[in-house]
């Protein structure tokens, strides 16, 4: 569970840094120059605040979550990368080490995650569906 925690917090930390770096980006004199940047930060914060809560309430779309993020937070690195400033390059590095480890709890054998309580996530195949919705 130590291991979810920290990962919710990883999450939450790109969360916080990305939705930062929107308002300076914003601020900033070439705006223009960094439409896509923008859309990225936006994309990530979105992503991660998302990602968070379905781990941490145990989600049986968690991994599809993670795996998600990892993609969205990577794509907003290498777009944070372009950019020589501080505050770029620092988010840029947030995104890569919260991709990493999206990318390491997608990937994790079924046995190894844990939903909170102690219960196991099933596999994927048998998640539960809605029916007639």
């Amino acid at each position: 569970m130590n291991m979810q925690n920290n990962l919710v917090n990883t999450i939450q930390h790109c969360e916080a840094v990305c939705e930062h770096m929107t308002t300076l980006v914003h601020c900033l004199p070439n705006l223009h120059l960094r439409v896509a940047q923008m859309r990225l930060l936006r994309d990530c914060a979105d992503i991660c605040s998302l990602t968070a809560k379905y781990i941490a309430r145990g989600s049986n779309f968690a991994r599809h979550a993670a795996h998600l993020c990892a993609m969205i937070c990577e794509a907003c690195a290498n777009e944070c990368l372009r950019f020589p400033d501080h505050h770029s390059q620092h988010c840029a590095q947030v995104c890569l080490h919260c991709a990493q480890q999206c990318r390491a709890f997608a990937m994790m054998p079924m046995g190894e995650m844990m939903m909170p309580m102690g219960e196991m996530m099933p596999p994927m195949g048998e998640m539960m569906m809605p029916m007639n919705l």
